[in-house]
């Protein structure tokens, strides 16, 4: 698959990383030579380094023979035109970024369609969401549906008043799943555990349970979590940005309450006038006496979402400090999230680049493969693949399947039933089954699922 991508910046870079591990042709473009340099010597594609906004150049990439063309440049505009002209020029299907542009309206989406762009990624929707659904979700770290939203995958962060603290997963099935719900992932630190029966759950754990949609509810009751998801909380987010702005808009109508702090005072007024219940505070969110004044020590949650890492830290432990439970901070570097995850008071660490390269690596996938997820900071991943009547490993036991280590075949869907296999298990035509892999056995596992290897596709 022939992939173009303009611009090399913080989620490009990540983007590419990730791509190159695959079979794909990639192409870069940017401006920043330094910055190409880099990529070639590290990753062995082709770049060129011009403006993207310049048709001759666009047109001398072949985009004609481009499967996929994503811009992906900070500007808006500048990502907008690329896309205009590389659709006239013959790319198959375009991606591009926007941070700064509503698009909530179906006329601006069809205005979108008419200058070539087939899909929007807004960086600032992504995370502002991701952080809505933290504070109106306790303790959910990560989410996915698959089977056209039958089945969720939930990873779960243990705290110290989880019900299933120091189970054993086999007490677990025994005693409270009863075959509504699978464990598949268990993250902890930095490892990624594919469990066997006898571990046993650990606080500060973030385990992935399967389970049919419907039994949402009672996963959270099970889990001893069902009294968090009712109760309004108070909501501390310090930064005025696109952001900040994005998420105290989400929660006040979500009737949470919120006090947004900005330092700066134009911005301040601003921001009021987009705000109907948030509580808008003109001070710096490092400021330890104004955030005592203001009732820190009865947050329920404090978000920082500054342009600065630093003060995005800073902030956090400050709170933390003065007893604040949940405390999530933004960083520009994804590295530093196992070091806030790990040795730090601080909830959270979240990144934009890394949930935007993620989002955007599930428009390119094998045409088996109907749904892709991958864990945050890790190389796992869970494939959703329709077994068909051409599918080799069919009338075998799965024990018998010379599938990589560490790969499994976590349920099987079969006519609407949600089933755990064992090893013993035969799959059927028309089942559908979530594998967990790492990364780079994906090529190897997928010949075990169809006759011949398969182009990869754009959804």
């Amino acid at each position: 698959m022939k992939i173009v991508i303009a611009g090399a910046g913080e989620v490009g870079f990540h983007l590419i990383e990730k791509l190159c591990r695959e079979d794909h042709e990639i192409y870069v473009i940017d401006t920043n030579k330094e910055v190409l340099e880099k990529l070639k010597i590290d990753f062995e594609i082709q770049t060129d380094n011009e403006s993207i906004i310049n048709s001759k150049f666009l047109h001398k990439t072949h985009l004609e023979k481009t499967d996929l063309f994503m811009a992906i440049t900070n500007s808006d505009e500048t990502n907008m035109i690329a896309c205009k002209t590389a659709s006239e020029a013959g790319a198959k299907k375009t991606i591009c970024r926007i941070r700064q542009i509503d698009l909530n309206s179906e006329k601006r989406q069809f205005s979108l369609k008419s200058l070539g762009i087939d899909w929007v990624i807004n960086p600032v929707s992504l995370v502002a969401e991701e952080l809505f659904n933290l504070v109106l979700t306790p303790n959910i770290v990560d989410s996915h549906e698959f089977v056209a939203g039958e089945i969720t995958l939930t990873g779960y962060k243990m705290t110290h008043y989880s019900k299933i603290l120091a189970h054993s997963i086999r007490q677990l099935d025994e005693n409270y799943l009863g075959g509504k719900f699978h464990i598949g992932i268990i993250q902890r630190k930095d490892m990624s555990i594919i469990p066997d029966k006898n571990e046993t759950i650990q606080q500060d754990d973030i385990v992935y349970f399967f389970y049919r949609t419907k039994y949402y509810q009672l996963l959270r009751k099970i889990l001893g979590y069902d009294h968090l998801q009712s109760k309004s909380r108070q909501v501390f987010v310090n930064g005025g940005g696109h952001m900040g702005l994005r998420v105290a808009q989400r929660l006040e109508r979500a009737n949470q309450n919120v006090k947004l702090i900005e330092k700066d005072l134009a911005r301040s007024y601003h921001i009021c006038e987009k705000l109907q219940k948030t509580l808008v505070l003109n001070f710096d969110g490092t400021d330890l006496k104004q955030l005592i004044a203001e009732g820190i020590e009865t947050a329920d949650y404090f978000i920082s979402v500054t342009e600065n890492e630093q003060v995005n830290l800073t902030s956090c432990l400050l709170a933390s400090q003065q007893g604040v439970e949940r405390t999530i901070c933004l960083v520009k570097q994804p590295e530093l999230i196992p070091i806030i995850d790990q040795n730090t008071p601080i909830t959270l660490g979240i990144s934009p680049r890394t949930l935007t390269a993620r989002h955007l690596i599930r428009f390119i996938q094998d045409t088996n493969i109907f749904t892709y997820f991958s864990l945050i900071n890790s190389q796992i991943e869970i494939l959703e693949v329709h077994v068909d009547e051409t599918t080799p490993c069919l009338d075998q036991p799965l024990k018998k399947l010379d599938l990589p280590e560490n790969v499994l075949i976590a349920v099987i869907h079969r006519e609407n039933q949600f089933l755990v296999p064992s090893g013993d298990s035969v799959l059927s035509p028309d089942d559908t089954i979530l594998i967990i892999l790492h990364r780079l056995d994906r090529k190897k596992v997928m010949t075990f699922f169809k006759q011949q290897p398969s182009k990869s596709t754009i959804h």
